[in-house]
């Protein structure tokens, strides 16, 4: 029997949708609303409905959470410019 040796943590919990709109929000970029309405063949409008909280859809979030996820947050992005 072949096992399979993965990275994650035994206690791993995925990301709950309101803590993606969170992350993606703090790391969004010019243009991004735009490329996810590209990828995920959504209206430029919705999307950014979705991305403010205002709509629900599972699909443009992971996209979002997926192109967003290794950025520095603003923030830090700031702090480290001054």
């Amino acid at each position: 029997m072949m096992r399979t040796i993965s990275n994650r943590p035994s206690t791993y919990k995925r990301m709950s949708y309101t803590q993606k709109i969170a992350s993606i929000n703090a790391r969004r970029r010019v243009g991004d609303v735009a490329r996810v309405a590209e990828r995920t063949g959504f209206a430029p409008s919705f999307v950014s409905e979705v991305m403010s909280g205002m709509k629900f859809n599972k699909v443009i979030i992971n996209c979002a959470y997926d192109m967003s996820r290794g950025r520095r947050s603003n923030q830090d992005v700031i702090a480290y410019s001054i």
